[in-house]
């Protein structure tokens, strides 16, 4: 294991074990929530599905089709929330 390996995986144990990755996750869980991203998801999920006749549509495609979609459509702002959290937990952990 490299040096760079080694210090990404020490950085990642302590990102979980701080419980910084749950506070995050939770904090993009509201965001995404507060913006209405859950239901365009689930509406455009129902909308592909409907569209293109249940027969026609496999879950690989529909998951692939709306990962897709829901990366695409997450806020800006949301974004660049959570990177600055993630700059934040780097700046005060790492020596």
């Amino acid at each position: 294991m490299s040096e760079q390996e080694k210090i990404r995986a020490s950085v990642e144990r302590q990102f979980v074990e701080s419980g910084e990755k749950d506070r995050l996750l939770q904090l993009l869980k509201e965001r995404l929530t507060d913006f209405g991203w859950n239901d365009r998801l689930y509406a455009h999920c129902r909308e592909t599905i409907l569209n293109r006749k249940l027969e026609n549509v496999t879950l690989d495609k529909l998951v692939n089709e709306a990962s897709d979609y829901g990366r695409n459509t997450i806020h800006d702002s949301i974004k660049k929330e959570v990177l600055a959290n993630i700059r934040e937990f780097l700046d005060e952990n790492l020596d």
